[in-house]
């Protein structure tokens, strides 16, 4: 069962990653939100102040995952 935590992924649209963590999540049933630094100059201007400047970034309660990293994303949404 996926414990309920507030999930932001920040993406760019050309990015493979962002692209296979939203697949990943989508097929673990964790619902998020995504920001799209390309479409959305807020969602630049959120990720710039964390600082950091790749994708993707998933942001989970407050705790930073930088890159497609399964294990991290796993431990912090208990799957």
């Amino acid at each position: 069962m996926v414990s309920e935590r507030e999930v932001v992924l920040f993406t760019q649209s050309a990015c493979r990653f962002c692209n296979l963590e939203k697949e990943w999540l989508s097929q673990h049933g964790v619902p998020f939100k995504e920001r799209n630094i390309g479409d959305d100059p807020s969602a630049l201007s959120e990720l710039e102040a964390i600082p950091l400047f790749t994708t993707p970034v998933t942001l989970i309660d407050g705790e930073i995952v930088v890159g497609f990293d399964r294990s991290k994303l796993s431990e912090l949404l208990s799957i």
